[in-house]
């Protein structure tokens, strides 16, 4: 099992911000008498430490819990698999797993089956048994950046698409949009749909290898964090900045400035900070809320809610400056 620890951070800290400088494999009181954790491929995607790992240490300090951060800090399935199961062994209060693949179905009813309480944040599993999902409705977002290219595209065009493409979610997300795009008339084409592995360097390859076959590509969509830089760098490496129209999800406040920038129209913004928070808030609540269902109580009765969605931020030129403002702060 790999932990994430300060040591495999340094870069992180060296960059001198919040998040970086508090980054650690636990947060809450060492000496808690309940130990939850949260499993993820990519564990230390500076997206996660940013935003995900505050509602995790902000929740962990009001409930005086210990969360724990397991899992790979790279995309590596068969590890996060892995992990999942020696972190169920140890039999915790609980975990929340991120349901990056369908994959993760089979070791989630394991652990469910051992009656360890899941439940799973950002892209669900909903064949799984967890006891609920919270997060965002990745159709959603593929609706909301097909909204944005059509604002922007009235009369049309050749549409590419990045992401990792294994992922259920960002699956979720390119039918969403794919859906939109049909609904708006045959002149939007996706001619491409590319995998970026969740790497920027990778992503600004692959999209300069679109814009190459496709030199009349219109617009670039981008879905997973590290797809917008790497578009954004390879639409300005062949001189077509304001030309294709790119949308792209959250990444780091500086990418924000992009979209004054004219190098990016929309940016999608999930509540992370709100699904990790609430993830362990439904965890601990399925111990201690004491509600029960017509009498029926904890497993038979699931005293909590099974869905939670916590919504997008559709963030563009027009009303990213509060935003900058906030991070600047």
């Amino acid at each position: 099992m790999k932990f994430v620890g300060t040591a495999s951070l340094a870069a992180m800290i060296l960059a001198g911000s919040w998040y970086a400088a508090h980054a650690q494999s636990a947060f809450g009181p060492s000496n808690s008498k309940e130990t939850y954790y949260w499993i993820s491929q990519n564990s230390t995607l500076p997206l996660f430490v940013r935003s995900d790992y505050k509602g995790m240490k902000k929740i962990a300090d009001q409930l005086h819990i210990r969360i724990r951060i397991a899992g790979p800090t790279n995309i590596d399935l068969g590890q996060l698999i892995a992990t999942i199961g020696e972190v169920c062994a140890q039999r915790p209060a609980g975990i929340s797993v991120v349901g990056w693949d369908p994959a993760l179905t089979v070791p989630v009813q394991q652990c469910v089956a051992m009656h360890v309480p899941v439940v799973v944040d950002d892209a669900d599993l909903p064949g799984s048994g967890r006891l609920a999902f919270i997060g965002t409705d990745w159709h959603t977002i593929g609706d909301e950046q097909a909204k944005a290219i059509i604002k922007a595209l009235p009369n049309g065009g050749k549409i590419a698409v990045l992401s990792i493409v294994n992922a259920d979610n960002m699956k979720q997300a390119v039918e969403g949009l794919t859906k939109t795009l049909k609904a708006a008339g045959k002149k939007y084409q996706i001619v491409a749909s590319e995998d970026d592995t969740g790497d920027a360097a990778t992503a600004s390859r692959v999209a300069s290898s679109v814009i190459a076959a496709h030199r009349d590509i219109a617009a670039i969509a981008g879905f997973d964090s590290e797809s917008g830089p790497g578009i954004v760098e390879a639409v300005r490496e062949a001189g077509m900045k304001g030309k294709i129209v790119v949308t792209a999800m959250e990444q780091s406040p500086d990418f924000f400035k992009t979209l004054l920038e004219g190098s990016t129209t929309a940016i999608i913004v999930q509540n992370r900070e709100l699904f990790t928070y609430y993830a362990f808030r439904l965890l601990y609540d399925f111990h201690h809320n004491g509600l029960s269902t017509n009498g029926l109580t904890g497993w038979r009765g699931k005293p909590i809610p099974v869905d939670v969605n916590t919504g997008v931020l559709v963030v563009t030129k027009d009303n990213v400056g509060p935003m900058l403002k906030a991070a600047a702060k």
